[in-house]
């Protein structure tokens, strides 16, 4: 897997700041609609502040629309395997063998899918990133 931002750089210094809900969500906004992360739009407010360097700072990609929907798919496919799973525990329960594994069968092939949505979505992630 590759590296990622302070994975590769390692800045020394660190302050931990506790922020009210209001605050952090401004926070938040400003540095998606910077295109960079929290931290990074927090240092360059704080280096422009105190009137020096900011330091390295690396625009995130944000993630492509198609991108965002094969991930809601993923999700549903995982509700879905979620769902069988739980008729599966109540039909074993009830003794009901047959119907348990034909569900058991169905949950294996549904995993499945789930995984190669998952593969999908990272190809695509990948491709645009």
């Amino acid at each position: 897997m590759a590296r990622r931002g302070s994975e590769k750089r390692q800045l020394s210094g660190q302050v931990l700041v506790r922020l009210t809900s209001d605050q952090n969500a401004a926070v938040v906004a400003r540095a998606q609609a910077a295109r960079v992360s929290t931290a990074a739009w927090l240092r360059k407010l704080i280096a422009k502040a105190v009137d020096v360097e900011p330091g390295p700072v690396t625009r995130t990609v944000v993630a492509p629309e198609i991108v965002l929907e094969v991930a809601q798919l993923r999700c549903a496919a995982a509700d879905m395997s979620d769902a069988l799973f739980e008729i599966g525990i109540t039909l074993r329960e009830e003794g009901r063998d047959a119907d348990y594994a034909a569900i058991w069968a169905l949950l294996n092939d549904v995993t499945s899918v789930v995984l190669d949505i998952d593969r999908l979505k990272e190809k695509l992630w990948r491709a645009v990133g």
